[in-house]
């Protein structure tokens, strides 16, 4: 054989060899069932704030979640459909901006039962190793895997101000960014940096905040988490007791939840 002719056919055979993996990634990709745009609604009460403009947009995007990342039980955990588009319906609240991508460093979803038991190796600020495990509801800080409790999933979906959904995949926003914390990537960072900064102050000096959970007062990132949690969770508070960052938060995730309809029956 020629060296043209070993060459011609080397060139040929690559789209070939890669058309067929791209079906065999699609045939062996998870499939919504039938009916799963309206079992999206309901079960997932936050999928309401979206509006009709943004309504294609958010449905793609749970598609894509789904098809594209992989769901693992643990502790005998068996994850259905309903559970995998929970996760994304929830998830994919913040990718409603025009730039957003589908959080390209999650490989993996892993659902607990229940909060889960991890032993963190790193040192503390004392240079000290904790041995004693440490009880969580959610982690990302793996990198390419997001673990959450599905108790504590439920929980969010019945008004609970903790969402850790919304708070694990917002530290994924934030991590996209490597050049600072509590900083999704943005063109212009200015008010945001403003705003953030005073308000993650304020909250590491009130003791009793009336919305936001203190332990946003931990770090920037911490904070970031927390903010969003409460913006999805309780939007008519947050924008009561922190206008700025309440319309700092509906600017970057195109929503504006507290003037919907009140999701869930007030307290």
């Amino acid at each position: 054989m020629s060296p043209l002719l070993a060459l011609s056919l080397l060139l040929l055979a690559i789209p070939i060899a890669w058309f067929v993996r791209r079906r065999r990634a699609r045939a062996s990709a998870p499939r919504l069932p039938d009916g799963w745009r309206a079992r999206l609604d309901a079960r997932v009460p936050q999928a309401a704030l979206v509006p009709a403009a943004l309504r294609e947009r958010y449905e793609a995007r749970v598609e894509a979640f789904v098809a594209r990342k992989r769901f693992i039980g643990c502790n005998g955990l068996v994850v259905d459909d309903d559970m995998r588009l929970t996760v994304a319906g929830l998830a994919a609240l913040l990718l409603l901006r025009d730039d957003a991508t589908l959080f390209p460093a999650v490989r993996s979803v892993l659902l607990y039962p229940a909060a889960f038991l991890v032993r963190h190796e790193e040192p503390d600020e004392l240079g000290l190793v904790d041995d004693e495990p440490v009880e969580q509801i959610g982690e990302s800080w793996q990198g390419d895997r997001v673990i959450l409790s599905w108790e504590d999933v439920e929980a969010a979906l019945a008004g609970d101000a903790v969402n850790v959904v919304i708070h694990e995949f917002a530290h994924q926003l934030d991590d996209e960014n490597p050049w600072s914390e509590g900083a999704p990537p943005m063109a212009d960072y200015t008010q945001w940096s403003q705003v953030m900064q005073r308000e993650y102050e304020r909250l590491q000096r009130h003791r009793r905040p009336p919305v936001l959970d203190p332990y946003g007062a931990e770090s920037p990132g911490e904070f970031f988490g927390v903010v969003s949690e409460a913006f999805f969770q309780r939007p008519v508070e947050l924008r009561r007791h922190h206008a700025e960052l309440y319309a700092l938060l509906a600017r970057y995730y195109r929503l504006d939840p507290a003037a919907a309809p009140p999701l869930w029956p007030a307290a």
